[in-house]
């Protein structure tokens, strides 16, 4: 009799701890992804974009796309700014050659000259070699500059159309 009373008095404890135990593991999981974002939002290399600072932006085949982060462009010897936004696995980047950049300026994509397009939908590596970035504005902070370009990749007969790019990095000292 007393070992009846005493698993009528155990399983709904433990059944309370199963339960509490499935309610951690939940507030573990919610709290290991915050923790994950939180590291990837001051990782060494990246910064978070937001509206008052980085940001780049575009719709690519219509769906609207913002990049999460950015790479700054820290190299003040280089003769390029890169341009680099990340969001998850998909990323749009491009290089700007710093002499002769002023507001208004058009530059054209070319096979020399191509924007780089990585998807996770579609594993194929795009280069943007028709289309164009044009500098809207800059002082002494920012760069800002609208981007489009279409897409294609030497190993599919795929074809990515990014539009109403947009962007803001800052300008490397070197760059007046």
């Amino acid at each position: 009799m007393k070992q009846v009373v005493y698993v009528f008095c155990t399983v709904p404890f433990l059944i309370g701890v199963v339960s509490c135990s499935n309610a951690q593991s939940e507030a573990a999981k919610k709290q290991a992804e915050l923790i994950k974002e939180t590291i990837k939002n001051n990782s060494p290399g990246t910064i978070a974009t937001s509206t008052k600072g980085y940001y780049m932006a575009a719709k690519i085949d219509g769906k609207d796309w913002s990049a999460s982060h950015m790479m700054p462009d820290e190299n003040t010897n280089s003769g390029y700014i890169r341009l680099f936004g990340e969001r998850g696995p998909d990323n749009i980047s491009f290089q700007l050659w710093k002499r002769g950049l002023a507001v208004g300026k058009k530059i054209e994509f070319s096979e020399n000259h191509a924007a780089d397009l990585n998807l996770k939908d579609n594993p194929a590596f795009f280069g943007g070699r028709t289309g164009f970035v044009e500098i809207t504005k800059m002082d002494e902070q920012w760069l800002e500059g609208t981007f489009q370009f279409t897409a294609t990749s030497s190993s599919t007969d795929k074809k990515v159309q990014v539009t109403n790019g947009r962007f803001r990095v800052a300008l490397v000292p070197s760059v007046k």
